[in-house]
């Protein structure tokens, strides 16, 4: 059986073969081929993933490990992921030359956030001269969704924040705005992929109730994640947390809800609190270069760190890789996603196998991945309600942690125990080997 994956960023196996440098080294990716790999080692696999123009049509093999004979090819194709809500014709042509190369039984597209899902879709699907494999032969797995961050893509911000611009925003066209409108593209492409697909796969009944909406002709599947491989690894005996440090993983637009987790905290006696946020720091606007660059969403973070008098205890951490991601939430004596709008964040799976005790919103599939009260605390977070409304929420399960902070110890340690339950590598990939025969057998 010959499988295509159709992926969202490059490989770090490829990438050192194309000599493209700063790829992280470590991904879900190659956790779930490994365990393909052991699984089903005849499966023939290939993976295609966008660069930048000067790498495109690139193509080779590599090996999962050194340590391993599984070998997958690679395709490299162009794609401008500066402007992910405008689709290119030229995606489909480039699509068409991998299938007409690789001629794969299954295409797996991961993700409907990219103009390279539809083209893929388009290419599989058109009855032309190149290689179709046709719709029966394509499955759509679902990341995040984006008709539902479009809809709820301004919750609970102000209105004068929402329509404001900075010298920044006004060059690229970027705003909170016109941020929803490219959402609302990116939708538009969304829909006209999923209808391509014959079937679709999830993990939550949220996005069962998406696939439902866009691709009513499809079979819905069943489809787990693998999380990145050092979140699997045996906890230290000795885990000391700072109880007075909040973690999260990401603040740098609107749908991360940073600006709730600050209202929270407005005035709050905690003198020892420390917030850490894993991403770039998108508030400061201290010289000249930085107030350029600064978006209005980074001003207003700006505002309410010094309005809530939070100024020195929100530390911004850059990118960083998955080792020091896991040392965060190992140390943190909190990680709280305060998202508007999720579907199966990994973040909250990654706090989990650490143990860490979670607080996050009631939103999207966040309550099918995580159990509340007993696994985790989740909060009221209504796209409609006052940011005063919502962040009070937040903040009563802020303070109940603090409260019993041994029993938010007892929910992290439930929490582990299910996730290595739901997101076991072997469990995941003997899901797809399943999925993909089943779709093989259709048309014998």
């Amino acid at each position: 059986m010959k499988v295509l994956w159709l992926c969202n960023l490059i490989l770090p196996q490829a990438g050192e073969a194309l000599g493209i440098t700063g790829i992280p080294k470590e991904g879900w990716v190659e956790g779930l081929m490994s365990a393909m790999e052991s699984l089903s080692p005849d499966i023939e696999l290939a993976v295609a993933f966008p660069v930048s123009e000067e790498y495109d049509g690139k193509r080779g093999t590599f090996k999962v490990s050194e340590s391993s004979d599984f070998t997958v090819s690679y395709f490299a194709f162009y794609e401008d992921t500066v402007h992910l809500d405008v689709f290119e014709s030229a995606l489909v042509g480039r699509m068409n030359r991998i299938l007409d190369e690789f001629r794969p039984d299954i295409i797996h597209i991961f993700g409907t956030e990219s103009p390279h899902a539809l083209a893929m879709s388009k290419a599989a699907t058109e009855d032309d001269f190149h290689y179709h494999p046709g719709k029966e032969r394509l499955l759509i797995t679902f990341q995040g969704i984006c008709a539902a961050v479009a809809a709820d893509y301004l919750a609970c911000l102000p209105d004068d924040i929402v329509s404001a611009s900075t010298f920044r925003d006004t060059v690229k066209r970027d705003n909170i705005r016109q941020q929803q409108e490219k959402f609302r593209s990116r939708a538009v492409n969304e829909l006209e992929a999923v209808k391509r697909a014959g079937h679709v796969g999830g993990r939550t009944g949220f996005d069962k109730k998406w696939a439902t909406r866009l691709g009513p002709d499809a079979v819905y599947h069943y489809a787990g994640e693998v999380m990145r491989p050092v979140f699997y690894e045996p906890l230290p005996a000795d885990i000391e947390r700072d109880k007075n440090t909040i973690f999260i993983s990401g603040a740098d637009y609107p749908l991360k809800g940073f600006h709730i987790l600050l209202k929270a905290l407005d005035g709050i006696n905690w003198p020892e609190l420390r917030i850490r946020v894993a991403g770039q720091n998108i508030v400061s606007c201290d010289t000249l270069k930085q107030k350029v660059r600064i978006s209005e969403y980074g001003k207003y973070l700006g505002e309410l760190i010094e309005s809530c008098n939070l100024q020195g205890r929100v530390t911004f951490l850059g990118r960083i890789p998955a080792e020091e991601m896991r040392k965060e939430y190992l140390k943190c004596g909190m990680y709280i996603c305060p998202s508007t709008i999720e579907n199966s964040p990994n973040s909250i799976v990654e706090a989990a196998l650490c143990e860490a005790p979670i607080i996050a919103s009631r939103v999207g599939g966040i309550p099918d991945i995580i159990d509340d009260g007993n696994q985790a605390l989740l909060y009221e977070c209504n796209a409609r309600k006052p940011l005063d409304e919502v962040a009070a929420s937040l903040r009563k399960c802020i303070e109940f942690v603090k409260l019993d902070y041994d029993r938010a110890l007892e929910r992290g340690k439930a929490a582990r125990m299910r996730a290595l339950k739901d997101h076991d590598p072997k469990t995941v990939a003997s899901q797809m080997l399943d999925i993909y025969s089943g779709m093989c057998a259709e048309d014998k």
